[in-house]
């Protein structure tokens, strides 16, 4: 038995972090790793955290090393990075706790020489940034809008920018984030533009429907948001069928079958790694709170408190 403290979500209005004892005796090619940071992937984890997920995909959305159930209470997080006791670092899909023993196989090892051990924690978030990429076949003559900063949106705004080349707006309506964003380099949106491409990660109908007004004919529009439970109500009586629009799921974990002849997930993190090492993605985490903060921080986030942050790492 291995003493551990994990974050738990007791039901929709309470988290804490709990002390367990933890049998690992059935992992086969055990890896102990000591928890450094984790990303906080704010529209799912608000999604568990609420008791949103809907009933008929619980076992689909189940995540390595989770434990209990979306009924709560639950033990849920997905990017974390964490050291070995010979010192090597490696990124894993696991909940958010301080110590862990996986699998080797879910271990992917990197070199902090290369890739900055807290940026590492972004290897999940740009595995879904590269799905949308391949969805959307974005090009780099296509002028792109990026509807939502979150952590998915600016890695995505992003990657576009400099992996693709194409000329990128964003759309961001919290005053606090557009200020940043400016101070980033981003072109902020403008109404007087209709965009060949655009990306909807703002988690809100209201996204989606700005997508939806603002698309070139025969545009593609790309939903990566999760509502989960919510209902969405769209104006679709305009543009929407007299452009002859696509609205076009962006699935975050399964490769295009189109893909699925040239990249499997050890390749895909691989691409991922070298766009970890070649694009400056750091200045987008904007905010780093310690593990003995989450509970705190849920409590604000299920108030629905403005999040005028990019990126949130969580630091052991």
């Amino acid at each position: 038995m291995t003493t551990v403290k994990a974050f738990w979500h007791n039901n929709k209005n309470t988290s804490e972090i709990k002390t367990e004892n933890i049998d690992f005796s059935d992992i086969n090619q055990a890896v102990n790793l000591s928890s450094r940071y984790s990303s906080i992937s704010l529209g799912t984890e608000k999604l568990v955290a609420k008791g949103e997920i809907p009933l008929e995909l619980y076992n689909k959305m189940k995540v390595n090393y989770m434990t209990g159930s979306f009924d709560f209470p639950i033990k849920y997080g997905y990017s974390l990075v964490g050291q070995t006791e010979d010192n090597s670092w490696v990124h894993v899909m696991h909940p958010h706790q301080n110590q862990i023993i996986v699998n080797d196989y879910d271990c992917y090892f990197f070199s902090p020489e290369k890739i900055d051990p807290i940026v590492a924690t972004q290897f999940s978030n740009l595995e879904t940034v590269i799905n949308a990429i391949w969805t959307s076949k974005v090009k780099n003559t296509d002028v792109v809008l990026v509807c939502g900063t979150g952590s998915i949106g600016i890695l995505l705004a992003q990657t576009i920018k400099k992996y693709i080349g194409a000329t990128v707006y964003v759309h961001e309506t919290n005053p606090i984030k557009k200020e940043k964003l400016k101070d980033l380099g981003f072109d902020l949106c403008t109404n007087n533009i209709e965009y060949d491409i655009t990306f909807n990660v703002s988690a809100n109908e209201r996204g989606l429907q700005y997508c939806i007004d603002h698309t070139v004919e025969e545009g593609k529009i790309i939903e990566l948001s999760w509502y989960g439970n919510n209902p969405v109500v769209l104006q679709l009586g305009g543009n929407f069928h007299y452009k002859r629009l696509q609205i076009i799921s962006s699935q975050v974990s399964a490769i295009p079958n189109e893909k699925k002849e040239t990249y499997d997930f050890l390749t895909r993190k691989q691409l991922v790694e070298n766009l970890l090492t070649t694009i400056d993605y750091k200045s987008f985490i904007s905010n780093i709170i310690s593990f003995d903060q989450l509970p705190a921080y849920f409590d604000q986030i299920r108030k629905n408190q403005p999040n005028n942050d990019f990126i949130t790492i969580v630091k052991y």
